[in-house]
Formats: C-alpha cells, structure tokens, sequence
C-alpha cells in the first residue's frame, strides 16, 4: 500500500460526483486515512462514512482561514 499510515487531507470531497470524493476514495485504497473537507450542503460527514469507518468528515469552507 502506497500511502499506508499516512493521513490526507481532500478538499472539496463532499460531493458524491466529484474528483474529491474519487481522490479520497483512491487514497483511501492506498492504506491512508483520510480527512474530507468540503461545505455542509455536499455532507462530508456522509462521504468520510461511505469511504469507511477510520475516516472523517468536516464541514469547511477553506477559503476562510477562520471556519478552518
């Protein structure tokens, strides 16, 4: 496993369509775990549950260093 015990961070990863989630998801596959961040409306918390149980989830709005 090529990221094994490493922790990624994905931005824009709520979205069930989008190349975060795939990205995540792929990461994931690799052995890291995986912090998904994205606005509440795409529910990362959701996408970090679909992708498994060592991950998370926060809802974030990284163009705003204070939500962060």
């Amino acid at each position: 496993m090529l990221l094994h015990d490493r922790l990624a961070i994905v931005t824009g990863a709520g979205s069930a369509t989008g190349i975060g989630r795939a990205t995540a998801r792929r990461f994931a596959t690799e052995g890291a775990r995986v912090a998904l961040l994205d606005l509440a409306e795409t529910d990362p918390e959701a996408a970090a549950r679909d992708i498994g149980p060592e991950h998370a989830g926060y809802v974030c709005d990284v163009r705003d260093l204070a939500a962060c």
